[in-house]
C-alpha cells in the first residue's frame, strides 16, 4: 500500500534526523539508581500511545490504590464527560457514554494494542483486571479519532504493571459486599535472571450463587456472577536500549443475564425478594485469550526516539443461552448462539522528539475472522513558542477494501504559566464498525438508509485549563458533535404501526467542566456536565437517552494521622442525574437499544467511604448510597439501596 510505504520512509527520516540532532544536544534519558527490591526499568515508556505528550490526562496507580473500585467503570465513572450506565450487578457490561456518544466509538487499547469487540465494538470492563494496571491514559477531546480510525467519542488506553525485582515480590486483594459479592486478586512477581522477570496474577470475581436450587441468585433471580481471570508477562531487558515482552490473559466467565426487573408484572422494582425479573433463565460464557509479544528499542540509545513492534492475538467466544431447564418460570424461548472471533494482527509505532517537534506515526495491521483491517496514523505537537502549541494530524483506515482518510488538529495558548485555552476540530469520521442486523433476528435500525450511508461523525471543542500546583486544577470546554446518518437498533421494525422519528442529521452539544481544589490536607474535586440532545422518538414517545444534567462531587481528608502510622482517606462522595428514558442492554447481541416505557429521575446517591494505609496493607471501607434514595440509570436495574464494602490490599516481600 502506498501509505504504509510513506509511512517507513517517514519512519526512515526520522531516525536519520534524530542520530543527527544528537550529536548536537545531550541524550535525554537519565540514569536512576536501581533498588534492591523494584526499580524502573530501561524502557519505563512501554505501552503508552504517546510517552512524549504531557498533555494526554493520566490515572496513575498512585491514584487508584486510594479508590475504592469494584471495576474499571468505577475508575472511569469520575472522570470528566463520563457518563456510566451502571446495572448494578458485577460481570454484566455496563454502557459508557462520553459526550452523548456511546461505547461503540469509543477507543479501548491495552498497552497500545486495539481491545474492542468485533461484534459490538465495545468491550465488558469487569475482563480487565484492575490490580494489573500501571495507569490509564484518557482522551476525551476531538482527537481521540486517531487512535483507531474511527472513535469519536474518545479513547482509553489501559498500560500494565511491569517489575524488575531481585526479591519475590506478592501482593493479595479481598473485597466483599452483600448478596455474596466476593473480588479477590493474588500476585506474583520475581526476576528469573538478570533483567527477566516474571509475574503472574490470578483474580476472581464472585456474586450470588450458582446453585440451581437457589435460583442462581444474587440481588434478584438470574443475576449471578463467576469470573476467572490469569495474567501473565515476562519481560526481558537484554540491553538498556532494547526490551522484549510477552503478555497473556486469560478470561473465563459465566454471568446470569436477567434483562431487568419486570416492570408490569412487579409491584415494587425495588423490593428484590418479591419482584420478578424479565428473563430466569438467559446467561452468557466468555473465554477470552490473549496475546501480545513486543519489542522495543532506542534506535542509537537515544531515549527522545522510541520503536515498538508488537506482534497480537486474541481468541475470543461469547456463549448466549436461553435454556428451557434452569427455572420453574419459563419463557418458551430456546436460544443458543456463539459470537467466536479471531484476531490477529502487528502494530508498529514510531516516537521521536526532533526539536521543537514531538512526533508519532503507528501502522496497525489487523485480520479479523478473515477481514483484514489497516490504519495508518500521523501526529506531530509541534511547540511553535513557549506559548503556543499545535497539533495537527491524520489517520488513514483501509477496512471492506475502503480506503477513509481523516484529518483533524488542536492548538493551544498559554495565557499564562498557569492558565491556557485551546481548541480543536476533526473532519468527518464514518464509523464503518456497525452489526449487521441482517444476520440477527428480532433486531431492527432505526435507520433504513444505513447500508447504503454509513454513520459518521464531525466535532469541534473549544476551552480553558488552569493549573496551580498544590492548589487547584481545572478545565471548562464546549464540544459539538455533528452526526450523520445516526445508527440506533431497536426491536420494533420500521414498517410496523409505531411511530419513530430520527432526524437524518443531528447534534449533541456539551458543556462540561472538572476540578480539584486540595488546602493541604483537605481536598474538594467534581465534575459536571450540561448535555443538549436532539429529538428523537419512539412508539410516539419522546426519547431523552442520557441524562441532560450529570454532577459529580467528592470532599475528603487525606493526610497522616497516629504519628505517621496511618495514612487515611476519608470522605464522602455524591452524584447528580436528571430526568432521563435512557437504553436498555440486548442481551442476546450485547448491544443497547432505546426504553420508552417510562421517564425515571432526577436522582442520586451519596457515600461514605475511608481508606487507611497501615504499613504495606491498604484497608477500604464503603457504605455507598447512605441515604437509601430509590434510583435506577437504565431501565429497570435498580441500585443498591445502602450496600457495603469493605476489604484489604496487602503487598509484602519474601
Amino acid at each position: 500500500m502506498n501509505f504504509t510505504r510513506l509511512f517507513f520512509l517517514l519512519y526512515c527520516i526520522m531516525i536519520l534526523c534524530s542520530k543527527a540532532l544528537s550529536q548536537e544536544q545531550t541524550d535525554s534519558a537519565t540514569v536512576q539508581k536501581r533498588d534492591s527490591i523494584v526499580y524502573v526499568s530501561p524502557i519505563p515508556s512501554i505501552g503508552s500511545i504517546q510517552p512524549f505528550d504531557s498533555t494526554i490526562k493520566t490515572i496513575p496507580a498512585q491514584r487508584i490504590t486510594w479508590e475504592e473500585y469494584r471495576s474499571l467503570y468505577d475508575i472511569l465513572s469520575v472522570q470528566q464527560d463520563v457518563f456510566i450506565r451502571d446495572l448494578a450487578s458485577p460481570g454484566q457490561q455496563n454502557q459508557i457514554s462520553i459526550n452523548g456518544l456511546s461505547d461503540k466509538n469509543l477507543a479501548l487499547m491495552v498497552d497500545g494494542i486495539p481491545y474492542n469487540d468485533f461484534f459490538t465494538g465495545t468491550f465488558n470492563l469487569w475482563l480487565i483486571p484492575v490490580d494489573a494496571i500501571d495507569r490509564i491514559e484518557f482522551i476525551n477531546t476531538s482527537q481521540s479519532i486517531f487512535y483507531n480510525g474511527f472513535s469519536a467519542a474518545g479513547a482509553i488506553n489501559i498500560i500494565t504493571k511491569s517489575y524488575d525485582n531481585n526479591r519475590p515480590m506478592t501482593n493479595l486483594r479481598y473485597s466483599q459486599g452483600v448478596f455474596g459479592y466476593t473480588h479477590t486478586d493474588a500476585f506474583f512477581a520475581q526476576n528469573l535472571l538478570r533483567g527477566m522477570n516474571l509475574s503472574l496474577g490470578l483474580s476472581h470475581y464472585g456474586y450470588g450463587s450458582n446453585k440451581e436450587f437457589q435460583n442462581y441468585r444474587g440481588r434478584f433471580f438470574n443475576s449471578n456472577d463467576d469470573a476467572w481471570t490469569f495474567r501473565s508477562k515476562i519481560r526481558y531487558n537484554i540491553f538498556d536500549w532494547l526490551n522484549l515482552s510477552f503478555v497473556y490473559l486469560y478470561n473465563k466467565t459465566w454471568t446470569g443475564l436477567h434483562g431487568g426487573v419486570d416492570y408490569n408484572n412487579s409491584v415494587n422494582i425495588f423490593d428484590e425478594l418479591n419482584s420478578f425479573v424479565v428473563n430466569e433463565e438467559s446467561y452468557e460464557k466468555y473465554s477470552n485469550s490473549h496475546y501480545t509479544l513486543t519489542a522495543a528499542l532506542y534506535p542509537f540509545a537515544d531515549s527522545t526516539l522510541l520503536t515498538t513492534i508488537s506482534l497480537y492475538r486474541f481468541d475470543r467466544l461469547r456463549e448466549y443461552r436461553d435454556e428451557e431447564n434452569r427455572s420453574v418460570i419459563r419463557n418458551g424461548i430456546f436460544t443458543k448462539r456463539n459470537f467466536a472471533s479471531l484476531t490477529h494482527g502487528i502494530k508498529l509505532q514510531q516516537y521521536a522528539v526532533l526539536g521543537f517537534n514531538h512526533l508519532y506515526g503507528y501502522i496497525d495491521y489487523e485480520n479479523i475472522n478473515s477481514q483484514q483491517v489497516v490504519t495508518v496514523g500521523l501526529k506531530n505537537t509541534i511547540s511553535l513558542t513557549p506559548l503556543l502549541t499545535l497539533s495537527p494530524f491524520t489517520v488513514v483506515r483501509d477496512f471492506h477494501g475502503k480506503k477513509l482518510i481523516h484529518a483533524g488538529g488542536e492548538v493551544t495558548l498559554y495565557l499564562t504559566s498557569t492558565v491556557a485555552v485551546f481548541g480543536s476540530f476533526t473532519d468527518e469520521i464514518v464509523n464503518d464498525n456497525a452489526l449487521d442486523v441482517n444476520t440477527v433476528s428480532n433486531l431492527y435500525l432505526y435507520d433504513p438508509e444505513y447500508l447504503q450511508n454509513r454513520e459518521s461523525f464531525s466535532m469541534i471543542e473549544a476551552g480553558g485549563r488552569v493549573s496551580i500546583p498544590s492548589l487547584l486544577n481545572g478545565t471548562i470546554s464546549y464540544r459539538r458533535t455533528t452526526q450523520k446518518n445516526p445508527v440506533l437498533f431497536d426491536t420494533i421494525p420500521l414498517n410496523s404501526s409505531f411511530v419513530h422519528t430520527i432526524p437524518s442529521q443531528y447534534s449533541y452539544d456539551a458543556i462540561s467542566a472538572s476540578a480539584h481544589v486540595a488546602i493541604g490536607e483537605f481536598h474538594a474535586e467534581g465534575t459536571a456536565q450540561y448535555l443538549i440532545q436532539p429529538n428523537i422518538t419512539r412508539n410516539n414517545r419522546s426519547l431523552t437517552l442520557y441524562p441532560s444534567i450529570t454532577l459529580y462531587g467528592s470532599a475528603y481528608f487525606h493526610g497522616l494521622l497516629a504519628k505517621g502510622s496511618l495514612d487515611l482517606k476519608v470522605g464522602i462522595r455524591g452524584r447528580y442525574y436528571s430526568k432521563q428514558t435512557g437504553m436498555r442492554p440486548y442481551d442476546e447481541i450485547g448491544v443497547w437499544i432505546p426504553s420508552s416505557t417510562i421517564s425515571y429521575g432526577p436522582s442520586g446517591s451519596m457515600d461514605f467511604f475511608a481508606i487507611g494505609k497501615i504499613g504495606d496493607a491498604y484497608i477500604h471501607f464503603i457504605w455507598e448510597n447512605v441515604t437509601g434514595n430509590d434510583y435506577l440509570l437504565a431501565p429497570f436495574y435498580p441500585l443498591f439501596d445502602r450496600n457495603i464494602r469493605f476489604g484489604v490490599s496487602w503487598a509484602f516481600w519474601d
